[in-house]
């Protein structure tokens, strides 16, 4: 009897340590899974810190491939590791490391070979894309480590990365007007030069000289586009390089339409329905007779809101109900800068259409006589047989006062590159 009784309780102490056994890989396991899950989580949010550094790394160095410096390569590369560097990484416990010569490699198409800058030796104005590289490496796992007891498993340290691809596309921009503008007037013209147009007789409005009235859909639109552009946001989705443009028919209530932007309103144009700019304030050879570089002018103007000060300071002949500061201050928007196309005015001489070349910037000046008989060009003088733009340079100049935002536009945009990321 006591012998079955010994034998009883030492096998009730075996069943006891089988259990301890059990029990104990069981919370190895359990706390291995926990640990999975904790562990990944901070794997996660390193590689989002360090998305975060390679992207500014990648956008910060692409604002350099401009083309225009020889050692632009050498120049981004420090921009991308100095902005790169700026994140941090392990829950922003630490700086992320951004190695030169390493990290950041260029190319001139997107899915092309990316080389180092010393590699790339002779063709360093051809870069047009950034890529920037950046890794953590020996990141502890601070849980799903205990799983190393279970024979076979050797769980080590991680590492974790993010690249990113940048270049410079065009920007937004302030939607076009049905203007173009001479290539060849353009030639040698710095910015603030005015361009000089004529403007055809009462009853026709068109114009000739630098620039002339022009439909971007020819030839189904005609003056009421041209009049619907003006008083509305403009040409917003602007035709690509090559495509032709002009034939904008008849004109002749094209002054009045024209003038709203300037804050005067007559005939069927409406305060409430065709914008003003914040300014009205005219240019013309009578109050700037140097006929050049107005835009700072423009710009104070602008801040005071101040309205057309009327035909006797500007020379012009217009009429209509003219709105004040007020108004301007309230209900006012961007108007008066806009981007208008170059155009090869040789197309016209042949047809009613010409290629657009580019896009340039350009500022409004003056409203354009519509008294007495409504129309434009009446009378004589600026106004009446001539007109002035303000060239504010090519609208994908980086220094465009026609950019809006800075942010990427659509394909076709015309406005000034800005660093984008695209993979």
């Amino acid at each position: 009897m006591n012998k079955l009784i010994f034998r009883e309780c030492k096998s009730g102490r075996h069943q006891r340590g089988a259990v301890a056994i059990i029990v104990g890989l069981s919370l190895a396991v359990l706390i291995g899974f926990a640990g999975l899950a904790l562990d990944l989580g901070q794997l996660f949010i390193a590689k989002t810190e360090l998305q975060n550094s390679s992207d500014a790394c990648a956008l910060a160095a692409s604002r350099e491939l401009t083309g225009t410096n020889s050692n632009q390569l050498a120049i981004a590369e420090a921009a991308g590791v100095t902005t790169g560097t700026r994140n941090r990484v392990l829950f922003q416990a630490e700086s992320v490391a951004v190695p030169l010569n390493d990290s950041i490699k260029f190319s001139q198409t997107l899915n092309g070979s990316y080389g180092t800058k010393d590699s790339l030796t002779g063709s360093e104005l051809l870069m047009k894309y950034a890529r920037c590289t950046v890794n953590r490496v020996g990141i502890a796992n601070s849980f799903i480590q205990v799983l190393n007891v279970i024979p076979g498993i050797a769980i080590l340290p991680q590492t974790v990365g993010a690249t990113a691809v940048a270049t410079l596309a065009p920007a937004q921009t302030n939607c076009a007007l049905p203007v173009s503008i001479c290539g060849v007037a353009l030639a040698g013209r710095p910015v603030g030069t005015w361009l000089e147009g004529a403007i055809g007789p009462p009853g026709g409005g068109g114009l000739t000289g630098s620039f002339k009235w022009i439909d971007f859909t020819p030839p189904t639109g005609g003056a009421s586009e041209l009049g619907a552009t003006l008083t509305g946001s403009g040409t917003c989705t602007i035709p690509s390089i090559g495509a032709q443009v002009g034939q904008p028919g008849n004109v002749a209530s094209v002054a009045d339409d024209w003038n709203s932007r300037f804050g005067v309103y007559f005939g069927a144009t409406r305060p409430n329905e065709a914008i003003p700019d914040f300014t009205g304030y005219a240019y013309t050879e009578i109050n700037w007779p140097s006929r050049m570089n107005a835009y700072g002018n423009f710009v104070t103007q602008r801040t005071a809101n101040n309205p057309y000060q009327g035909n006797a300071g500007t020379g012009l002949n217009v009429r209509g109900s003219v709105q004040n500061n007020t108004f301007l201050r309230t209900s006012g928007a961007d108007r008066r800068l806009g981007i208008v196309p170059v155009v090869d005015c040789a197309g016209f001489a042949s047809g009613s259409t010409a290629p657009v070349q580019s896009w340039a910037c350009i500022l409004m000046l003056h409203p354009i006589n519509n008294s007495p008989g409504g129309g434009g060009g009446t009378g004589t003088g600026t106004g009446a047989d001539r007109m002035f733009l303000e060239y504010l340079g090519a609208a994908n100049n980086p220094s465009s006062p026609c950019a809006t935002l800075g942010l990427p536009g659509a394909v076709g945009s015309a406005g000034p590159l800005v660093p984008v990321l695209v993979q």
